[in-house]
């Protein structure tokens, strides 16, 4: 490699008859394979380029090498190193001295100054640390990893947003497509008009990602909350609906729930959801503690019933003991329960309990 690299022309190009149209051809041919590779995906790397099927199939690796270097040399591309401008002869030497330094390709073509200025100036509030002069290729680049941030970030939160009551769904959609489109061809020419064109579209979805973020970084388990409570207070919803405050705030928690645009509401649902949190669990201790007293007393009939059966068949002394414990055991711990589910068990093991022991009586 090294000895390909110094045999690079530098400098003009010495034309003989003939000679000038091929190179021509060569160049038009190499610079638009740059050219299309750069577009689909930004700085093409000078190893790609001389290890390239398509390009070696016309052509030779000292022939590519070259052809890149003059193309350079017409300011038609440029050469970089980490994200920085070298000259084909700072390269050329670069590469002398250690062969395998990462090269990228870039084409140059800017855009107009007006137009560049203008993009530069509604980016600059979501690009703030981009440094001040930055020419078109490095503001592109910048640009485009900012655009890809947004991208994955829009990509992470689209399967939660498909969920019932989660949203931002639409809005990730549109993002999404107007990011492909945008970042369809990556050089900076045409990143750049590409901006410019849709440069309403591209603020809007600027202010949505930042929605977005930190609704889904940092707001997700509060609305994860809300839906959960939302659903538990259906269980007394014809309760609530008969306290006209509280019913006032759960029509307005619901309104919340299903807005399109709720991030500006989440603190308002927050206070309300408190308030009607404190109802429900009210509502609920008191059915907890009417269906514990509604239990008890059923078993404790259940219990009644065994004694004077036991009582009128004589049973077996330490059977009879052992069944009335089980029974009072279970009533022990329906007394202690705060639970509706744990009650409505406990109390089907009590009947099926009475249930065995009548039928062994």
């Amino acid at each position: 490699m090294t000895m390909l690299i110094k045999k690079i022309e530098l400098g003009p190009r010495q034309m003989t008859f003939g000679f000038e149209d091929r190179m021509s051809k060569n160049m038009e041919t190499v610079f638009s394979f740059i050219e299309k590779e750069y577009q689909a995906g930004g700085p093409v790397a000078l190893s790609v380029l001389i290890s390239s099927a398509t390009l070696l199939d016309d052509f030779s690796v000292p022939e590519i090498l070259q052809t890149i270097f003059w193309l350079a040399e017409e300011l038609k591309v440029h050469f970089f190193t980490k994200d920085k401008p070298f000259s084909p002869l700072q390269t050329k030497q670069m590469l002398i001295e250690i062969s395998d330094t990462p090269v990228f390709v870039v084409i140059n073509r800017p855009v107009d100054m007006r137009s560049f200025e203008q993009v530069k100036f509604f980016c600059n509030p979501f690009l703030p640390i981009l440094t001040e002069g930055a020419d078109q290729y490095t503001f592109s680049r910048h640009l485009i990893n900012e655009l890809k941030i947004w991208q994955a970030r829009l990509t992470s939160y689209a399967p939660k947003a498909k969920s019932l009551f989660f949203p931002g769904s639409k809005e990730i959609k549109n993002g999404t497509l107007l990011l492909d489109k945008i970042l369809e061809k990556q050089d900076s020419y045409s990143l750049i008009r590409t901006c410019s064109k849709y440069q309403a579209r591209l603020i809007q979805l600027a202010e949505t990602v930042t929605v977005l973020t930190k609704f889904y970084n940092q707001r997700l388990p509060f609305w994860q909350e809300f839906i959960d409570q939302m659903q538990a207070f259906k269980t007394n919803l014809k309760t609530i609906k008969n306290n006209k405050q509280i019913f006032s705030k759960h029509q307005r928690l619901f309104e919340i729930i299903t807005s399109p645009y709720p991030y500006p509401l989440l603190n308002e649902a927050e206070r309300l959801l408190t308030d009607v949190q404190v109802f429900h669990q009210q509502v609920e201790r008191e059915k907890i503690k009417t269906l514990r007293s509604n239990v008890m007393e059923k078993i404790e009939k259940m219990i009644s019933k065994l004694i004077n059966l036991f009582d009128t068949f004589e049973s077996d002394q330490e059977y009879r003991n052992h069944c009335l414990y089980e029974l009072r055991v279970l009533n022990k711990r329906i007394e202690k329960s705060g639970r509706i589910e744990e009650i409505d068990t406990l109390f089907n093991d009590a009947k099926d309990l009475f249930v065995d022991v009548i039928e062994e009586i």
